[in-house]
């Protein structure tokens, strides 16, 4: 098992890295980004950590994904990184903001 901050957690099974990685690749379809850009990469976190807290539901965590800020400072693209404009043109609305 995993310790971290005194909190003992339990590894992640195959049949939940399946799971995870099954709803942020439909999350990069959605939003056409590539699964290994920046803003994929901070999705994947969040989704790690809402699965960790006891969040297992694959729908519940998809609906989770669609309000999760992602701050285009954060995210800058580098001309070798994969695209994902469609997700730095509406990082405000995550939130709540039209822009």
């Amino acid at each position: 098992m995993m310790q971290h901050a005194g909190i003992t957690k339990p590894p992640l099974q195959p049949d939940d890295v399946a799971m995870l990685t099954a709803v942020l690749e439909d999350w990069c379809q959605e939003k056409s980004c590539g699964i290994a850009s920046r803003a994929a990469e901070h999705i994947a976190r969040e989704l790690v950590s809402w699965f960790e807290c006891g969040i297992r539901d694959k729908h519940r965590l998809a609906g989770l994904m669609r309000h999760v800020y992602l701050d285009p400072e954060d995210l800058l693209v580098t001309p070798d990184a994969p695209a994902c404009a469609h997700v730095r043109e509406n990082a405000g609305r995550a939130d709540g903001h039209d822009g």
